[in-house]
């Protein structure tokens, strides 16, 4: 007993761990120390760190805490495990945000600022001491007593007239008819209506032929000439002037008798503008949220993007004519709103006029954007005057009239097709900051808050460090100013420095996601803690390793256990103890293959660890293809300026195998997917995209058509599977359907589907699980009662291949699905093309949402490959080592250079040195991140890349090749 109580002190005791493909695992991790669980893909590193140590962790937690707690906080299910001793609170800082306290989300509202509470430091700082500025024309705001305005009027208008009014009333004449009685009741004489001064007795008090117009109505409350003897009476009438008009009041001021002109000087006892008048409430930390009514522009919501239509997606097709169907959504609609299209082309054309049937591009720049964006009266009927129309003929625009009808339409259909013509861009009114104008003019040492939030987190820290200076007397700014300081050196110290404080969560990577809520760990400054992270190295270059590394050891050394699941060989080199579990994925994984420090691992045999073989060199990720040259095809993006791109042009080889590197926010992914990608998609695959900001791109004509293979999900519901991702699903219900059993009872392919009514599980709708409601405890899922799991009703599982049902046939992996489809080949070249991508262990039917980023892009890359190649494709793939352990990237990059061989031009962006060091042609962007960034460092062979001195990534090669030769 002692013994064991020991153990439990020193160590984290998991006992008979069994989740998923775990195999009933004994281990002990040792607190205190930094822990690496590697091994490929699919052999249990997640179900042992986040599946059953995170998770059992947060499960006790949340046991502790009261009935109503547990009511509103996520639950997590029971890990199959038979106990964990030493166990200490756990905080998971995974890929996607969703576990632990780090925060994050995938909502556009979720920034860098609000993830790592910057923003809530911020806007409490800009509310307590900005300066106010009126979003009208500038004045200063502030708040002024009544003092303070005798004294202005004093000032401004010794010598002069005065006539002070108090703002009362705006209403309608109808409305004055039975107001002013009451005030001429109430010993008021005068009044100012619409601008002009009336008696109230007059029967012509209220201005005749207006209408229903608005006026505004002021009383006149004293008539007198400014003189310093007159200061009591000036206090008692600004004062009356004050109660009757809401703090408000206006003086009237005229210079001399013989001048007509009265000058406006706006009085209030609010927070007012000095110039208008203009009166504003007092600011909250809610004035700078975009998130609340208070703060947010009242255009976008808070969001700072709008849909609009945008003229290249009106007119895709510039080679059509008018009257030919260039104005693509002008071909929508029911025929009624069709042919009054027609005939508003037809007048238009005999207006300015142009001919209909010449194609677009061959019309005059100015004809084509009156038919676009239409004009003023005055200004078409300028327009008509210069190209010698008969008459002017107001005409809106093609894209006003598009906005009238989206607006309008009550047709979601409609509305939806509509919206494909459509781009998200800077909201017109906010121009992107957000707010609305009144909080965006508050300024804080010359910065609005949208200002403070455009700023990189480098620039942010500069900034802030003059603010702990600016309020070093004020205890309370100082605090707040200090926090903010405080976060951002931490964004700074996890190489973050090039990322933007308004950058939305959603767009940020895995591994910078991770290192954004790690910076926010860091700054908790807790002890005892057991950290779990999910490959923080994702994203991020060689050369900013060692700051991140630096980071986990701090952690570690507060008395904290850090377990990350990696395959990154630095973070590997720093471990405390390493654990590499397989030997396989899936169910030929889930063993402890090993566990010790690095030393010990690396006198392993390759045949006994294949992670110890490629630590130690032995074994290396070769390329038998061979390494290619250009033969002078080239593929070229002009003048890109994207984000920070500084107008480089990049040529990409026709036919090679192309890596883009570079520090982490260099603009690799602005060149590669916001520009180049884009603009393959438009006019290879007539996607309704836009390009990033470029001058031209040449070379498409080479390729038939763009492959983007990217780490976004496969899908969000769990009716979505890989069989059913590669169209495997279509051929399983086809073969099930022609099974004799089927054709006797007239079943047909859709009976075999558990998406629709007929073949499956009426009970559960073909989930197979019944959801139950366990109130404060974790949802519970129980196998449907009718089927037993199976998803499918009795008479369709009575349909048997070789013995096995539907339901069985996604239960298998793939590599069981090959045993068993080997002589039908159209089934068995997709399975073998998923097994050829490393996916080998995957279940059939495994849900879309449970896969990782690296397993979604190798899903997406099988899919792809197992259709017919026909060469002249061009593939771009962003970071496809996500994931994958050094077995898997050879997998991967034999593939990679066999669809090169094909015919087809690869175009990578990656940061793995074992792949950049096998590609025929390197582009390396930098030298930095951010604004130091965005230049063409250095575009040629990777023989040459090392001899450039301002390439990170040729040093960071060069260590790598040294330590290789070793």
């Amino acid at each position: 007993m002692p013994a064991t109580a020991s153990a439990a002190a020193t160590h984290i005791h998991i006992k008979g761990a069994r989740e998923h493909n775990l195999r009933n695992l004994d281990v002990r991790l040792p607190r205190g120390r930094l822990i690496v669980i590697t091994g490929p893909s699919g052999s249990g590193k997640s179900s042992l760190a986040f599946d059953t140590l995170y998770a059992e962790g947060y499960r006790k937690y949340i046991e502790s805490l009261s009935v109503q707690a547990r009511a509103v906080l996520d639950q997590l299910k029971r890990p199959d495990v038979d106990f964990i001793h030493g166990l200490s609170p756990v905080l998971a800082i995974d890929q996607r945000g969703s576990s632990g306290s780090g925060g994050g989300g995938s909502s556009a509202r979720h920034t860098i600022a609000s993830t790592t509470e910057i923003a809530d430091y911020a806007q409490l700082l800009w509310a307590l001491g900005g300066e106010q500025f009126c979003p009208k024309d500038g004045g200063r705001v502030r708040r002024r007593s009544l003092d303070d305005n005798i004294e202005q009027v004093l000032q401004a208008c010794a010598g002069q007239r005065l006539m002070l009014l108090a703002p009362v009333l705006r209403a309608r004449p109808s409305v004055l008819r039975e107001e002013l009685p009451r005030l001429r009741q109430r010993g008021f004489q005068r009044v100012r209506i619409a601008g002009k001064i009336a008696d109230l007795d007059d029967a012509d008090a209220i201005p005749k032929g207006l209408g229903t117009q608005e006026l505004a109505v002021e009383l006149v409350v004293d008539r007198l000439v400014v003189q310093a003897d007159q200061r009591a009476r000036l206090a008692d009438s600004l004062e009356l002037c004050f109660r009757e008009g809401g703090d408000r009041a206006l003086a009237l001021v005229q210079a001399s008798r013989e001048s007509d002109e009265w000058r406006e000087i706006p009085l209030s006892q609010h927070l007012a503008c000095e110039v208008c008048g203009d009166v504003f409430e007092k600011l909250t930390p809610q004035h700078f949220s975009a998130n609340h009514p208070k703060g947010a522009c009242p255009s976008c919501g808070g969001l700072g993007r709008k849909l609009h239509f945008a003229p290249e997606l009106i007119v895709p097709d510039a080679s059509k004519s008018v009257r030919g169907g260039a104005i693509k959504p002008w071909r929508l609609g029911g025929k009624n709103l069709i042919i009054r299209h027609n005939a508003l082309l037809k007048q238009l054309a005999e207006q300015l006029p142009f001919d209909p049937d010449l194609p677009w591009s061959e019309l005059p720049e100015d004809v084509r954007q009156v038919i676009l964006h239409g004009a003023g009266e005055r200004e078409f009927a300028f327009k008509l005057r210069r190209m010698r129309s008969p008459q002017p003929m107001p005409f809106p625009g093609v894209i006003a009239d598009l906005e009238e009808s989206f607006r309008e339409t009550k047709s979601d259909g409609f509305r939806a097709r509509l919206t494909t013509f459509m781009i998200s861009g800077p909201c017109p009114e906010c121009h992107g900051a957000k707010l609305n104008a009144r909080s965006a003019a508050v300024r804080l040492a010359g910065k609005s808050y949208p200002e403070f939030l455009a700023l990189d987190v480098e620039e942010a820290a500069r900034f802030a460090a003059g603010l702990e200076a600016r309020f070093a007397a004020d205890e309370g700014l100082s605090e707040l100013a200090q926090g903010i300081s405080r976060r951002l050196r931490f964004l700074l110290d996890t190489g973050l420095g090039y990322l933007g404080l308004g950058r939305e969560q959603a767009t940020l990577s895995g591994g910078e996601a991770q290192r954004v809520r790690l910076a926010t760990q860091l700054g908790m400054g807790l002890m005892g803690v057991i950290y779990v992270l999910d490959e923080p190295t994702i994203g991020l270059h060689p050369s900013d390793n060692a700051r991140l590394l630096r980071q986990l050891q701090e952690l570690r050394d507060r008395g904290n256990t850090v377990v990350v699941v990696e395959h990154d060989e630095d973070t590997m080199r720093i471990a405390d103890e390493l654990l590499e579990l397989g030997p396989g994925a899936g169910k030929q994984g889930g063993e402890l293959l090993f566990q010790g420090p690095l030393d010990e691992c690396l006198k392993l045999s390759p045949r006994q660890s294949q992670t110890a073989g490629y630590l130690s060199r032995t074994l290396r990720i070769e390329n038998d293809a061979g390494t290619r040259s250009p033969d002078g095809a080239w593929l070229t993006v002009r003048e890109a300026r994207e984000h920070n791109l500084k107008g480089i042009d990049a040529k990409f080889p026709v036919g090679l195998l192309t890596c883009v590197s570079g520090p982490s926010g260099s603009g690799k992914s602005s060149l590669v997917n916001d520009i180049l990608a884009q603009a393959a998609a438009r006019k290879l695959n007539r996607a309704k995209t836009l390009p990033g900001l470029h001058r031209a791109i040449e070379g498409l004509e080479f390729f038939e058509k763009l492959v983007l293979v990217d780490q976004s999900p496969i899908g969000r519901s769990p009716r979505s599977n890989p069989a059913t991702f590669v169209g495997l699903m279509d051929l399983l219900r086809e073969l099930f359907a022609q099974v004799p059993l089927a054709k006797v009872r007239g079943y047909k392919a859709s009976r075999f589907s558990f998406n629709v009514r007929g073949g499956r599980c009426e009970t559960c709708q073909g989930d197979g699980l019944i959801k139950l409601d366990m109130q404060f405890m974790a949802d519970a899922y129980a196998p449907c009662p009718s089927c037993g799991g199976r998803r499918f009703n009795r008479e369709t599982l009575e349909v048997r291949f070789h013995g096995h049902s539907i339901s069985d046939v996604l239960d298998m992996s793939v590599q069981e699905a090959i045993a068993l489809f080997r002589n039908i080949p159209r089934i068995i070249d997709k399975l073998e093309t998923l097994d050829a991508v490393g996916l080998g262990y995957l279940q059939l039917g495994q849900a879309a949402p449970t896969l990782s980023g690296g397993e979604a892009q190798r899903l997406k890359l099988s899919l792809e490959l197992s259709k017919r190649q026909q060469g002249q494709s061009l593939y771009i793939l962003d970071e496809p080592t996500s994931g994958l352990h050094w077995v898997d990237i050879q997998r991967l990059m034999d593939l990679l250079f066999k669809l090169r061989d094909a015919g087809n031009t690869i175009i990578i962006i990656e940061h793995n040195l074992d792949v950049l060091n096998l590609a025929d042609w390197l582009i390396d962007l930098g030298p930095g991140g951010g604004k130091a960034g965005g230049e063409l460092v250095y575009a040629g062979p990777r023989s040459g890349i090392e001899a450039e001195p301002r390439s990170t990534t040729g040093t960071a090669l060069k260590h790598w090749a040294t330590a290789a030769a070793q």
